[in-house]
């Protein structure tokens, strides 16, 4: 970076890194397009913005436990409510369609999923993915859906994602990071990624408001991407 000032970035994220962002995308068989993809402060800012753009204070986000810890700090922040659906040991961790409908509520705004799983290390089979998607889908609910660990998985399992589902695409938010993937945890550049125009106006505000991310992280990142 031989730049005299480090100026202020676009709120959106600077364009070669939302591209770069596009094509690791494509490459794996997900269709995104630059203008669906907002750069954040890590994967944390992504899951933040998530929340406050679907959820009022008091509403609910259906979450399988056990789960990231942290993630009741954004739920704290933004006021919405984590509904346990708590999964086992003894079935490798796997959800089930009654147990996720019985949490269901008139307050329930989405299902929350990490997928592979943060701490289980669970990856959810493709019938699960659809089986999660069919549940929103009958009942209105939007899916968060945290893949930063999407490349961890060293049994030769393929790692399916929401984002292959084309029939949700206007309920569906992606969460992702070069924090797993490329070791970088500490440059602080995550991803959040919607096709649902309304989702990403209020996210557009959002960012906006908190300026922009650094930008000579996301330079450094356009890097990582290209590797």
């Amino acid at each position: 970076f031989r730049e005299p000032t480090v100026e202020y970035m676009p709120s959106q994220g600077i364009s070669e890194l939302r591209e770069a962002v596009e094509t690791y995308y494509r490459s794996i068989g997900i269709d995104v397009d630059r203008n669906h993809i907002y750069i954040t402060t890590g994967g944390t800012e992504a899951v933040m913005l998530s929340l406050f753009v679907l959820t009022n204070p008091g509403d609910e986000i259906l979450i399988f436990e056990p789960y990231y810890s942290n993630y009741n700090t954004f739920f704290t922040i933004t006021g919405c409510r984590p509904v346990a659906v708590t999964t086992n040991a003894d079935n490798g961790f796997h959800v089930e369609r009654s147990a996720i409908e019985a949490k269901i509520t008139d307050r329930t705004k989405a299902v929350f999923v990490t997928n592979p799983g943060n701490p289980t290390g669970t990856v959810l089979r493709e019938d699960e993915i659809r089986m999660i998607a069919d549940v929103a889908k009958e009942h209105d609910l939007y899916i968060i859906c945290d893949e930063v660990y999407r490349e961890m998985v060293f049994d030769g399992r393929k790692v399916m994602s929401f984002g292959f589902l084309e029939d949700i695409h206007d309920r569906l938010i992606l969460v992702d990071s070069v924090s797993k993937r490329y070791n970088a945890c500490g440059a602080r550049i995550g991803v959040l990624i919607s096709k649902n125009n309304e989702i990403l106006e209020l996210v557009s505000k959002l960012c906006q408001g908190r300026l922009a991310v650094s930008t000579i992280e996301q330079y450094a990142a356009v890097g990582l991407y290209s590797t």
